[in-house]
């Protein structure tokens, strides 16, 4: 099932617009898509802190065991946030009855995403700057998600700007206070 994840979340890499389509065509459950593939990448995120160790030899394994723990905390607590701010704003910017499977399925893929490159980040040595704007792809996925949440046109730019905030923001926002939280281990 992991693969089924993989490749809808290959698609909106591709062609946001397609992978939005066949995604509506799947029409998976959330609780499902987590279990089989959200859960399990965030996983995987959270494990390529542990990468960084090969280019950082003065990382130390507490510190790293720490990011760990919060990378897969921001990403988690993120789809949760993100969902409760769906649920409360997107009523007032789409055609017809919210659809609470939707919502949260837009919210799983797009923080997927954002765990994808996080993945990307960990694995090189450097700060490289392209790396740096790739969420800002996220934003295109987003907006091109707009059909499949049935947003009306008119009010665009408002659904871009809550799912910005409650996809793009959050994992910095949380991320940036518990590291402010946590006290630093060496």
């Amino acid at each position: 099932m992991m693969l089924k994840f993989l490749t809808c979340l290959i698609q909106l890499i591709i062609s946001p617009a397609r992978g939005w389509e066949d995604i509506a065509a799947e029409g998976d459950e959330p609780r499902k898509i987590c279990s089989d593939g959200f859960y399990p990448l965030l996983g995987v995120t959270a494990c390529s802190v542990f990468i960084r160790r090969f280019y950082d030899v003065e990382l130390g394994v507490a510190k790293m065991i720490q990011d760990a723990i919060i990378t897969f905390v921001e990403y988690f607590v993120t789809y949760f946030l993100a969902s409760f701010l769906f649920s409360i704003f997107l009523g007032k910017v789409i055609d017809g009855e919210l659809n609470e499977k939707k919502y949260h399925t837009f919210a799983i893929y797009n923080i997927s995403l954002l765990a994808l490159i996080a993945i990307v980040s960990n694995c090189l040595p450097m700060e490289l700057s392209i790396v740096q704007f790739l969420p800002v792809f996220t934003i295109v996925v987003m907006w091109m998600g707009k059909r499949y949440l049935a947003v009306r046109e008119d009010k665009s730019f408002t659904f871009i700007f809550i799912a910005a905030v409650a996809i793009l923001v959050m994992p910095y926002l949380l991320g940036y206070l518990f590291n402010m939280v946590i006290p630093n281990v060496d």
